[in-house]
């Protein structure tokens, strides 16, 4: 523990979009052609009014101990909800929010479940403050599959407090991943997130960098907000219709593509940046989504289905 910890950016934002296309930070935009290139702009047509959603009670003991500033910058982030429409407004509300927590490393997004209900992939991420060494090494190491807090967050959708869901962790790649997080500054930490119902989609939402005293002292509060900031990610979810037909992730047609190209699994891992075996993983979910026993059937299929868009 008496490791520097590991804070600093030296792989780069190109490099960080190679195993998140979808991720977008300090106000850029994702990646063209990502599903979260709605995310970025404008929200789309025919998206309803936050003020339609289904409410949630107002419990005024979540305000009993906050300060008169802190009740200031509660107000602005409720006033900046009641507009927000985008994931840049998104943005923007958890800068507020980071301001009010004090928290130094802040992310959010949409994560993309299986008809189980079990992580697949990442629809959208919006990063606050996390580093952009901590975001690859966790993309490259497949650690969503492992992480203890996401794994509940998405099982429960409680707020998770990372100290009691580290606790959880018992194979040796959880106990890898959580000594990991602990040497980039992820010890303490509060994540929250929301399931949206019929759609196999959930928002997540880390604060994290902070006392562990002071990330609980908000903790009805971050509660509170979560529906708000849910309903506007959700509402900018996109899917392309070939897509959602099918129900390929992202990552899946990614490796569509590259096995239209004659790539190898091998190959595939080394342009994407992940393990042979998580690529693999995918080309089975393929096989078993497109309904095929061959790659060559898979490409044939997605032809067929016009899941290549350029095509």
């Amino acid at each position: 523990m008496g490791e520097a910890l590991k804070l600093n950016n030296s792989v780069s934002s190109s490099q960080l979009h190679r195993v998140f296309p979808f991720i977008r930070q300090n106000g850029e935009g994702p990646v063209t052609g990502s599903p979260s290139a709605q995310l970025a702009g404008e929200s789309l047509p025919g998206v309803p009014s936050l003020l339609k959603g289904p409410t949630h009670p107002f419990k005024t003991e979540i305000f009993d101990d906050l300060s008169k500033n802190e009740m200031q910058c509660v107000l602005e982030i409720l006033h900046h909800t009641m507009q927000a429409t985008t994931g840049t407004d998104v943005h923007h509300l958890l800068q507020l929010v980071q301001h009010v927590l004090d928290s130094p490393l802040v992310i959010g997004g949409i994560a993309q479940l299986t008809p189980r209900g079990t992580f697949q992939d990442f629809n959208s991420v919006i990063n606050v403050s996390y580093s952009n060494d901590w975001l690859y090494h966790y993309g490259t190491r497949g650690y969503a599959t492992v992480d203890p807090v996401l794994q509940s967050a998405l099982s429960t959708f409680e707020t998770q407090v990372w100290e009691q869901s580290y606790k959880g962790a018992s194979s040796a790649k959880q106990l890898e991943f959580v000594e990991e997080a602990r040497s980039y500054g992820l010890t303490h930490g509060i994540t929250i997130g929301m399931l949206e119902p019929g759609r196999n989609f959930a928002s997540f939402f880390s604060f994290a960098g902070g006392e562990l005293a002071y990330n609980l002292r908000y903790k009805k509060l971050l509660e509170y907000l979560l529906p708000y900031f849910h309903r506007i990610l959700i509402s900018n979810v996109h899917t392309p219709s070939t897509n959602r037909v099918k129900g390929l992730s992202q990552r899946e047609l990614t490796v569509l593509e590259w096995m239209k190209q004659g790539k190898t699994n091998w190959e595939i891992s080394r342009i994407i940046g992940v393990s042979e075996r998580t690529v693999r993983f995918h080309v089975e979910g393929i096989f078993e989504k497109l309904d095929v026993g061959s790659r060559t059937q898979a490409v044939a299929c997605a032809i067929e289905q016009g899941l290549f868009p350029n095509m």
